[in-house]
């Protein structure tokens, strides 16, 4: 459900994965698909989609959705920090991350999880992967603290989630939400939530990607508007 509220309706990624989805020779494999927000969007503009999740919960509730609009979507559940167990079906000629999902993943985890999907996506094939453009952080912070929360409501409870701050580290950046959720009798409950994603620059995951026998392709900028930090899609080729 949180998932669905702070990431929901967040749209300005879709036309670069549409984009890449409808170059691609091959089905589409979303790296940590959650509820479905891109892999639902892609499968519906007629992508045959290959959605990971580790959250079997999340997992199921896609798949469920998927079947219920009738759409193309065939759920893997594996944790990407374990790469050894993606074992996708079919060759997948794209293969994306979006929301910075690669950074979830430290310097220690990656290079494996690049290795796996050298081996997964068909040769040829591409690899996009979006990191935080830092450079936009700032001003991203200075505007949370402007704007409304995210909110929806669902079966009658209305959720929350304000974002507080982005603390800066050494190696990681950890985003801090105040999460509030009130019952349909008026009775609130309310959570602090702190996101950690590791600090990888596009220069860094490039150089990584070539070790892991990936070719580095370009890069794309995702513009998220001005209350949330923009992003960098890094473009990868799996050589012959």
């Amino acid at each position: 459900i949180w998932q669905q509220v702070e990431f929901g309706s967040y749209a300005a990624d879709l036309p670069v994965w549409r984009e890449l989805a409808a170059a691609a020779d091959g089905p589409v494999l979303e790296l940590g698909a959650g509820a479905g927000r891109v892999a639902l969007h892609l499968a519906e503009q007629g992508t045959n989609v290959i959605a990971v999740e580790r959250d079997a919960g999340l997992a199921a509730q896609l798949e469920a959705s998927a079947t219920e609009r009738g759409v193309p979507v065939t759920m893997v559940v594996a944790d990407l920090g374990a790469p050894g167990e993606l074992f996708p079906p079919g060759s997948p000629g794209l293969a994306i991350g979006p929301l910075h999902l690669i950074q979830i993943l430290d310097g220690g985890s990656r290079p494996a999880l690049l290795r796996r999907l050298a081996e997964v996506v068909a040769p040829g094939g591409r690899i996009a992967l979006t990191v935080v453009d830092e450079s936009t952080l700032l001003s991203a912070g200075t505007a949370a603290r402007q704007i409304l929360p995210d909110m929806r409501e669902i079966d009658g409870w209305v959720y929350s989630s304000e974002p507080l701050w982005v603390q800066v580290g050494d190696d990681a950046l950890t985003v801090r939400r105040l999460r509030e959720r009130v019952s349909p009798d008026g009775r609130m409950e309310r959570t602090v939530r702190d996101e950690v994603l590791h600090r990888v620059s596009p220069d860094r995951l490039e150089l990584e990607a070539e070790e892991a026998h990936l070719r580095p392709t370009g890069r794309r900028q995702i513009s998220s508007g001005p209350n949330e930090a923009d992003s960098t899609v890094v473009l990868l080729e799996v050589r012959p």
